[in-house]
């Protein structure tokens, strides 16, 4: 049976019975008349790698945003060859099973950040080629120019699960510490991270207000830093170095980090973050990659496409789907 301290924080409700829709990180006690009080919690469980619908075109340095394992949109990277081997405009939309060719990009590129739905998301910077500043919108059918960042930057981390009205885009290969924060019209910078690094796996939520920011390089670190909607704190490492990881999450007390790259190359390893420390679960299962995509939240997320080669990268085109499955937990209380 669980321990009640891993509940610390949560409020606490007293039922006659177990609530009919219990939501993630709902707390109560059973305390029936006649019966023994017995806490209870709705959590996440073990999650597991499957295996998802192929990408049409293999690539990797691409972008990825989306709520969830069945809906996630993909934009630009570097494709192979028939498709240009060098960077491409394409978009591409999934619904849980297969992979289809949608409105392209305005500008094709590689390496940029990327937040929203699949039907409300935002692009921005990247290398198109060199580093740029640029901004574009997607409304569910088109893509449209905005406001560019104030620094033009590549290899950076955004918050996974802003809007197109609220985001932030982190530290990039030539800014290692600077931060912006979108509010749906332009881009503002805000206070710089503690750690000097890029290419970071990262969560956060739609108003921006907490964002959490973990591993990167270069050297390789396993930094996290977790920003309250003022300042930048830095927390529990990650258990295993590395950099150009994914993430998945829509909070700061429950997220994932996954993939990337180690010294000695592409890792499988998966952590799960409770809001105080990570955890190793599940490794991928189709090997390591860096350079992928990712969407979604701590309990269904995708890793998408990458390169699979520590030493001359190759595309792939391989989904990889996280699915974590919520269930009502009984807990001491002692």
């Amino acid at each position: 049976m669980a321990k009640y301290k891993s509940l610390k924080g949560q409020p606490i409700q007293v039922l006659t019975a177990d609530p009919p829709a219990p939501v993630e990180g709902q707390v109560w006690v059973v305390a029936a008349p006649g019966t023994a009080s017995v806490m209870k919690g709705y959590r996440l469980g073990a999650g597991t790698w499957a295996s998802g619908g192929n990408v049409n075109i293999a690539r990797s340095l691409l972008s990825g945003f989306g709520a969830s394992n069945s809906s996630s949109i993909i934009t630009g990277g570097s494709a192979s060859p028939p498709n240009g081997g060098a960077d491409t405009d394409h978009v591409e939309s999934y619904n849980g099973t297969a992979w289809s060719e949608i409105a392209e990009i305005n500008t094709a590129g590689n390496n940029h950040g990327s937040f929203g739905t699949a039907t409300a998301g935002l692009i921005c910077g990247g290398l198109r080629p060199g580093n740029v500043a640029l901004t574009e919108i997607w409304n569910g059918a088109s893509w449209t120019e905005v406001a560019d960042l104030n620094t033009a930057r590549n290899g950076f981390i955004t918050s996974c699960n802003g809007t197109t009205t609220a985001g932030l885009a982190g530290p990039g290969a030539s800014n290692t510490n600077l931060v912006e924060s979108w509010n749906g019209a332009s881009w503002t910078e805000i206070a710089e991270t503690n750690s000097s690094l890029y290419l970071r796996g990262g969560t956060g939520n739609a108003p921006a207000t907490s964002t959490m920011l973990f591993g990167g390089g270069y050297p390789r670190s396993a930094n996290t830093e977790i920003w309250n909607g003022s300042s930048w704190t830095e927390v529990n490492n990650l258990n295993n170095t590395r950099a150009d990881l994914g993430g998945g999450g829509d909070s700061i007390s429950s997220a994932i980090g996954f993939g990337g790259r180690s010294a000695t190359g592409p890792t499988i390893f998966t952590e799960a973050w409770d809001g105080t420390s990570w955890t190793e679960v599940a490794d991928q299962a189709n090997g390591g990659a860096f350079y992928f995509a990712d969407s979604g939240g701590s309990g269904s997320a995708l890793k998408i496409a990458g390169a699979n080669d520590g030493n001359s990268p190759a595309h792939t085109n391989l989904t990889e789907e996280w699915t974590q499955a919520l269930g009502t937990v009984s807990f001491d209380i002692d």
